[in-house]
């Protein structure tokens, strides 16, 4: 398990005062770059730093907090499976960093993470208590390399890991982490009637609840809530969650002054149940339901919107961003040059080399102009793409460096020559294959920019797709705060440029414009 975090906590709590100041001082012309976050009384911006895919160990993605940090992010979000814990590392470390230097207040920087998943090394301590007859109660175990927990002690356990790497005394927003995974697991099973199904999950949320309750009682958390990839799903959906309900645990857990406060979905242009989809409350007639994010405003709810830039369509992922498309490489070619390669090295390094019997065989290594080329047909956008050059280079540079360690003699002079040459050939080839990705994608930004720059005004036609996609979210009523993926400082420039366009006035139209939009390739 990771050493934890040793340097003192930093004390305090983001604060209605602190977060509007915050506001005040840094806002756009007219102020409108923040907005309430519900009911809790803080202040945020209308984008946040989404800390899903960045760590610790990487300066940039430092640097990308920083830089929004100062561009006037005041939102963090993060969770304790998020690069098994190194998102919440680096929030504490940036965040402490920055307080130290008298950037920012503790007050005026909202911390928000989630616990549930059983992942890395935390699949790891579950399964050492399960082994020593302690394990967490009512575990999901959904996959054999991902389980689920919402149990008040796992929930104890988890929450005071989270404050370690965060480095904080007090946790500002904690959220169950997409606890549908209960729901999830018993349709795959067939785990009874659906009903039955329902009343046991939000027992288990009110049970959830009220050890948040206590949290905020003992000062270790400020509010709670619930980040659900379903709880914009239509009623009939046995994996849909409901905030209506969830509610009502909240009121059973806390009573009327409850700190249930804050709400997370995923929505962007094509996912737009939160404001399209009436399914709330579920048992109601359908006349008179209600959208997640119109229950969410009369009841005081933040709204916090992820995945706003990857939109699922159909089977696949379609990336909202415009696309370079980056000089051809002629595929074809460079497949066969890779093709030749890699036959090279089965015929004079692979054939010379001896493994025990149960070892993979050293000639199936490094097949890559064969696989990809079978898959070449199938890559219809970058984010398909982006998902086997994340397999292609991760596997090769695994496989390099065990030959690497394991080649001896002048056979070992002879690899060396041959890896030099073959990894720059790969490299072109994956670029290639980028480049041709990019080229679809941008076919797609293009269809959706076509149809919806007519429900935009003249002057932000213009505009990158992606920040059309975040203005148009970033305007829609009941939303709080985007969460965005600034990764890179370049993202975050990006993104952070719409903070200074006055609100879309009506969102919908753009919603509608692409209900049913067909995308080439999709």
């Amino acid at each position: 398990m990771t050493t934890p975090r040793t340097e003192p906590a930093v004390p305090g709590a983001a604060s209605p005062a602190g977060t509007r100041a915050w506001a005040e001082r840094r806002a756009a012309a007219g102020g409108e770059a923040y907005g309430p976050l519900g009911r809790t009384g803080l202040m945020v911006c209308r984008l946040g730093f989404g800390g899903y895919r960045v760590n610790d160990d990487t300066p940039v993605h430092r640097d990308a907090l920083e830089r929004a940090l100062a561009g006037g992010v005041n939102l963090v979000d993060t969770s304790t499976n998020y690069t098994d814990g190194g998102s919440e590392r680096l929030v504490g470390r940036v965040v402490a960093g920055a307080i130290r230097k008298g950037r920012v207040g503790r007050e005026e920087i909202v911390i928000v993470s989630k616990i549930g998943y059983v992942q890395g090394e935390n699949l790891a301590l579950a399964e050492e208590r399960q082994t020593a007859g302690r394990a967490f109660p009512e575990m999901v175990h959904y996959q054999k390399d991902c389980w689920h927990c919402v149990h008040p002690e796992f929930l104890e356990d988890q929450l005071a890991r989270s404050l370690g790497r965060l480095g904080l005394q007090t946790l500002d927003v904690c959220l169950l982490h997409n606890p549908e995974y209960f729901l999830s697991d018993a349709a795959h099973r067939n785990g009874g009637k659906l009903e039955a199904v329902r009343e046991e999950f939000y027992r288990r949320l009110a049970a959830a609840f009220r050890f948040f309750e206590e949290c905020v009682a003992a000062g270790t958390l400020s509010w709670y809530g619930v980040s659900s990839n379903t709880v914009a799903e239509p009623v009939h959906d046995p994996e849909a969650t409901s905030l209506a309900r969830m509610l009502d645990a909240a009121r059973e857990a806390g009573g009327p002054g409850h700190h249930f406060g804050v709400l997370q979905l995923p929505m962007n242009l094509f996912e737009s149940g939160g404001t399209l989809e009436r399914n709330n409350p579920p048992a109601a007639p359908a006349s008179s339901r209600r959208t997640v994010l119109e229950l969410a405003s009369a009841e005081g709810i933040g709204v916090l919107v992820n995945r706003p830039l990857n939109a699922v369509v159909g089977s696949g992922m379609v990336r909202l961003a415009d696309f370079a498309i980056a000089p051809t490489v002629a595929l074809d070619r460079q497949l066969e040059t890779v093709r030749k390669l890699e036959a090279e090295y089965r015929k004079e390094i692979a054939a010379h080399l001896r493994v025990g019997a149960n070892s993979e065989k050293p000639e199936n290594f490094l097949r890559w102009a064969d696989q990809l080329g079978g898959v070449r047909a199938r890559v219809a956008s970058v984010t398909y793409w982006e998902q086997i050059e994340w397999q292609v280079r991760g596997l090769t540079t695994r496989v390099v460096g065990a030959l690497d360690a394991g080649i001896a003699g002048a056979l070992a002079d002879r690899w060396r020559t041959w890896r030099d040459r073959y990894r720059p050939e790969l490299d072109r080839l994956l670029d290639g294959f980028r480049g041709e990705a990019a080229g679809r994608s941008q076919e797609q930004s293009q269809a959706i920019a076509a149809a919806i720059d007519p429900r935009l005004p003249p002057e932000r036609r213009g505009a990158g797709l992606s920040q059309k996609a975040l203005w148009t979210l970033a305007s829609t009523p009941g939303v709080s705060t985007v969460l965005v993926g600034m990764r890179r400082p370049a993202y975050v420039e990006d993104a952070t440029a719409i903070l200074d366009w006055p609100p879309l006035a009506d969102a919908r139209p753009v919603y509608e414009a692409v209900r049913g939009l067909r995308l080439p390739g999709a």
